[in-house]
């Protein structure tokens, strides 16, 4: 429980300060609840990361501090203060409201964490540019009134917040202006309060019919935008699905001119004549169709180790569910015996207690009853006990050149046509070398299966990886889900157990003859 004298504690904010947590434990009491649910709340003790509102109001605070312990926020007001900067607030990712009314902040900032806030309140401050809140889409009202925003780009600025109803955006210099707010009207038509009034049909519909051929162009240029990012994202989502097929670049030439792209001589050799241009072309088409087989089986085979993972996790969870379904059987089995047993162990107790009293060999006699009922509880958990953990291990155990050879063939044919080695080109000669070793086309060759090589070993790599890392993931997984089960069989008998033996008639009657801990599993 807390003991915080709530006036000193708001005395700290008197001068120019800071948040602190005493000031936040002050306030939560001061604003919690009252009279004998105040009382509960504070015999309870203060927890701050389960407030769900709070007003740090007139308080003088310069600086946002220590609300990263409010993690669990909704509303937060911290109107009429001196603060100057937006700060501090990353961690309250559920804020929904927040008023920062009556301050003195110059620029919007660091509020891109709260993706949940729909009430932003930052009326009466010195801001002058409308910003920062590209990620707030579910903000639905805006005050921004009495600050110093002068031009009109904010209108453009907040069109793009579809979730926005109403604004206040007055005694700013920018309202001053004529037409402003036909200008709002128009080009924000998802509006529908102004300064907290409704905005009539007649208004909206007479601002757009003064700016409809803006609206029009801008219309266009938006849809234009969408169509681009739709096709971005098209294109991110396939190369996605590329790459986790381990496919990407796959479908078209890409692998083919990524062969050539260090291979400058080869390529020149390829431009000798229209044979070696030909013979290159045929050479690209084929090496191209190949990869493209390779692309489509790359796709078909992701489509069936993705099926594979569906039907081997529905197995799995079919497995795990019918287990479960059969250990809640058991266990209920297992208290509804145990109702009957207690219950007969005390009838037993009381008839016999009852019937001997006074008798020499009653408490013999008592004793070996319970012992009987004892032990009969004891058969039921040993029983149970191996059912479940057999169970349970049952399921823990279940879970590498054609084109080379043509164009050696029409380089030779074309060398053999000079007379002699010395009219043929200078830049080929030094290509080429002499006739009988052609020494550029087998460094072509080898630099081509090294960009191949490089491909096969940068898919199977990264194949292996994944299937290694998704095994192991399955690993761990299971071996955590094994040993809570297992935690969970002990505890429960653990605690019946206990509870037999505090149930003992006598001192005397020594009831741990069977230690759970050392039954061994049946199969």
């Amino acid at each position: 429980m807390y003991k915080v004298d709530t006036a000193s504690a708001l005395r700290e904010a008197t001068e120019p300060g800071v948040i602190t947590r005493s000031i936040l434990v002050s306030l939560a009491i001061d604003q919690g609840p009252k009279k004998e649910a105040g009382r509960l709340f504070l015999k309870d003790g203060i927890e701050l990361d389960g407030l769900k509102e709070i007003r740090i109001e007139f308080l003088n605070i310069l600086n946002i501090d220590h609300l990263w312990l409010l993690k669990d926020l909704v509303k937060l007001s911290l109107s009429h203060n001196v603060i100057e900067r937006i700060e501090n607030l990353d961690k309250l990712v559920h804020l929904r409201e927040l008023d920062l009314s009556f301050n003195r902040i110059e620029v919007m900032e660091n509020l891109d964490n709260l993706h949940q806030l729909e009430i932003l309140l930052l009326y009466s401050n010195e801001i002058s540019i409308v910003e920062g809140i590209n990620n707030l889409k579910k903000l639905t009202i805006l005050n921004i009134g009495k600050n110093k925003i002068k031009d009109w780009k904010h209108v453009i600025y907040l069109r793009d917040f579809k979730s926005l109803r109403s604004l206040n955006t007055c005694d700013n210099p920018c309202t001053e202006m004529d037409g402003y707010l036909d200008y709002l009207f128009a080009f924000v038509p998802q509006l529908i309060y102004y300064q907290y009034r409704i905005i009539s049909k007649s208004n909206r519909q007479s601002a757009i019919d003064k700016h409809y051929r803006i609206i029009s162009n801008l219309e266009e240029n938006e849809a234009k935008v969408q169509t681009e990012l739709v096709l971005q994202q098209e294109f991110e989502d396939r190369l996605a699905l590329l790459s986790a097929s381990y496919v990407e670049y796959l479908d078209e030439d890409y692998l083919f001119q990524q062969m050539f792209s260090p291979d400058e001589a080869g390529r020149m050799l390829s431009t000798i004549n229209e044979d070696t241009q030909n013979a290159f072309e045929e050479y690209r088409k084929s090496f191209s169709a190949i990869c493209h087989e390779l692309y489509e089986l790359g796709l078909q085979e992701h489509d069936k180790r993705t099926e594979e993972m569906r039907l081997f996790e529905l197995v799995v969870n079919e497995v795990k569910e019918n287990k479960q379904n059969t250990a809640r059987k058991i266990v209920d089995e297992v208290l509804e015996r145990k109702t009957e047993i207690f219950a007969n162990i005390n009838n037993v107790m009381k008839v016999l207690i009852e019937e001997r009293e006074g008798e020499a060999d009653a408490t013999d006699d008592i004793a070996a009853k319970a012992r009987e009922l004892f032990n009969e509880f004891n058969d039921l958990l040993f029983k149970a006990r191996n059912q479940l953990m057999s169970k349970e291990v049952i399921l823990h155990d279940q879970m590498e050149a054609e084109y080379n050879n043509t164009m050696n063939g029409l380089i030779l044919n074309y060398l053999n046509g000079f007379v002699d080695e010395a009219h043929i080109p200078a830049h080929f000669k030094d290509l080429c070398g002499d006739k009988d070793t052609l020494a550029t086309i087998a460094a072509s060759h080898d630099v081509h299966l090294q960009v191949i090589d490089n491909r096969e070993k940068l898919m199977t790599n990264r194949l292996d990886n994944w299937l290694k890392d998704y095994i192991n993931q399955l690993v761990v997984d299971e071996n955590k889900r094994n040993r809570q089960q297992i935690l969970e069989i002990s505890h429960f008998f653990g605690f019946l157990q206990q509870e037999l033996n505090w149930l003992g008639p006598s001192q005397e009657l020594d009831l741990t003859d069977i230690d759970l801990d050392d039954v061994t599993l049946e199969d």
